[in-house]
C-alpha cells in the first residue's frame, strides 16, 4: 500500500490524542454479557476496548497496524494482526463487534463489514460508531484528513445501513448524536 503508513507512525502516541472515557456511548449500545465474546475491529491501542475488560473476560482486537496493537497488548488485550477484510477467525465466533471510528479508514468498506457479519454469531450485535458526515465538524474533520493523505472515505449513515442488509436476519438501525453515528446491527 503506498503512502504513509499514519497508524503504524502516530501508534505509541495515540492514546494521548485520541483517548477514550469510562461511561463513553459505545458503552451504551454494545450490552455485553460477562461470557460473551467481543471483537473490536481495527482497535488499535485498545483505548475502546478496555472499557469492557471489566465487564468482559473475552475481548480481542484485530488490527493492520502493529506499533497500536504493540499498545493495546500492554494493557492486557488479546491482539491480532488482520486485515479488517480478512480476519482469521471462525465464523460465528463473537457475540458483539465493535468498530470505532475506523470504517472510513479500511480499503474495502463492503468486504470489511460482511466479513464482520461472518464472524457474528446468531443473536449477537453489531456496532458501528463512525463519524457522522452529514456533520460540519465532521466534513471538517474529512477534508483534513484528505490533506494528511489519509485513505479516509467516510459514508452517509444511510450508506453504511444498506451495506448492513446482509440477508432477511439483518436488523439494522441507526443512532446520531453531536456529529456521531451508531449502526447497529443485530442478527
Amino acid at each position: 500500500m503506498p503512502g504513509i503508513d499514519h497508524f503504524n507512525l502516530i501508534g505509541p502516541i495515540y492514546d494521548l490524542i485520541f483517548g477514550r472515557m469510562k461511561g463513553d456511548r459505545i458503552a451504551d449500545h454494545v450490552d455485553v454479557g460477562r461470557n460473551d465474546r467481543l471483537l473490536d475491529v481495527a482497535g488499535g491501542t485498545g483505548r475502546v476496548s478496555v472499557l469492557f475488560k471489566s465487564q468482559i473476560e473475552n475481548i480481542a482486537i484485530a488490527d493492520s497496524a502493529r506499533k497500536m496493537l504493540f499498545k493495546a497488548q500492554e494493557k492486557g488485550l488479546f491482539c491480532i494482526q488482520a486485515l479488517s477484510e480478512w480476519l482469521p477467525f471462525q465464523a460465528q465466533s463473537f457475540d458483539r463487534i465493535i468498530m470505532v471510528d475506523a470504517l472510513h479508514h479500511v480499503a474495502d468498506q463492503s468486504r470489511t463489514l460482511n466479513e464482520m457479519w461472518r464472524l457474528l454469531a446468531p443473536g449477537g450485535k453489531i456496532i458501528i460508531e463512525e463519524g457522522d458526515i452529514d456533520h460540519w465538524l465532521v466534513k471538517v474533520i474529512a477534508f483534513g484528513e484528505k490533506c494528511l493523505l489519509m485513505r479516509s472515505h467516510f459514508l452517509h449513515a444511510k450508506e453504511i445501513m444498506k451495506l448492513c442488509r446482509f440477508d432477511e436476519t439483518a436488523r439494522v438501525s441507526m443512532t446520531r448524536q453531536k456529529g456521531v453515528v451508531w449502526v447497529i446491527i443485530s442478527k
